[in-house]
């Protein structure tokens, strides 16, 4: 009989990488869309344009601010588990891509936002 073992960071590497190219694609669009948008000299004159342009800063602004109180706070809970509980080469792992994945969910649940937003035209 065999049975399947994924380790936990076997798990968490795959869903940080899932993470990672679907914001990869999200950023992609977003990208190209911005520069459709902002591409021209005169959309920036535009009050359009003015307010994506605004937004584009205050929004990596925000997810920069947001990820780190969040990987503090995933650094914080492994800190505890490694504290209290033996801790496997495999926890650590896992452990330390957690908190990767925790300091880059807010900046890919925005670009994906506005991959959704600047593509509904």
């Amino acid at each position: 009989m065999l049975f399947w073992y994924m380790p936990r960071f076997t798990q968490a590497a795959l869903g940080a990488a899932t993470l990672s190219a679907s914001t990869a694609v999200a950023a992609g669009v977003t990208i190209a869309h911005r520069m459709m948008l902002l591409g021209d000299p005169a959309a920036l004159a535009l009050p359009s344009g003015q307010i994506e342009a605004m937004r584009m800063v205050a929004e990596k602004m925000n997810a920069a601010t947001e990820g780190s109180v969040e990987a503090a706070i995933e650094t914080g809970r492994f800190m505890m588990r490694s504290a209290f509980g033996d801790v496997s080469p495999d926890d650590v792992a896992h452990g330390l891509v957690a908190i990767g994945v925790a300091a880059t969910r807010p900046a890919a649940r925005r670009a994906r936002a506005n991959a959704r937003r600047l593509s509904r035209g």
